[in-house]
């Protein structure tokens, strides 16, 4: 299976919002609080313009949101979520790979995500080193940062 990145449209709005709530529910962590969260199924047309979006056969199978403030030197790895179905494929990874290489071409020198403890490993292959612990709405998470190279 071939997968693509391309950037995110506003028709993509729906189907993001659904992927990201699908992904949210596949491991049975919070089910109840997450379905209660209108963020947990919602992509702001905002982030529209820094989303990636990962095809296979035509079917959004991933997306990756990277921000960048103005004049800030970190870029922050808003979202990256991956249809359960197309888990394991290395979308995941691609659709990372992609938002560093955004990052980098804005001018930022690391990137800055939060995580829970199942994606942590995750993030810890790619390179991403623990800064901290914050707690989210939900639980524990981590904070990790990235610095990049250009």
């Amino acid at each position: 299976m071939a997968i693509v990145t391309r950037p995110a449209r506003d028709e993509d709005r729906d189907i993001l919002g659904a992927l990201k709530l699908r992904s949210s529910l596949a491991w049975g962590d919070h089910v109840e609080e997450v379905l209660a969260m209108r963020e947990a199924r919602e992509v702001p047309a905002a982030h529209l313009p820094h989303i990636i979006v990962a095809e296979a056969s035509g079917d959004i199978v991933g997306f990756a949101t990277i921000l960048r403030h103005e004049g800030a030197a970190q870029a922050e790895l808003e979202d990256l979520f991956v249809a359960p179905e197309a888990w394991r494929r290395g979308i995941g990874k691609l659709l990372l790979a992609e938002a560093e290489r955004r990052a980098i071409a804005s001018g930022a020198r690391s990137v800055h995500v939060v995580a829970g403890e199942r994606a942590r490993p995750f993030y810890e292959a790619s390179g991403y080193e623990v800064t901290g612990a914050v707690m989210t709405t939900l639980a524990p998470a981590m904070e990790l940062e990235k610095r990049l190279s250009e």
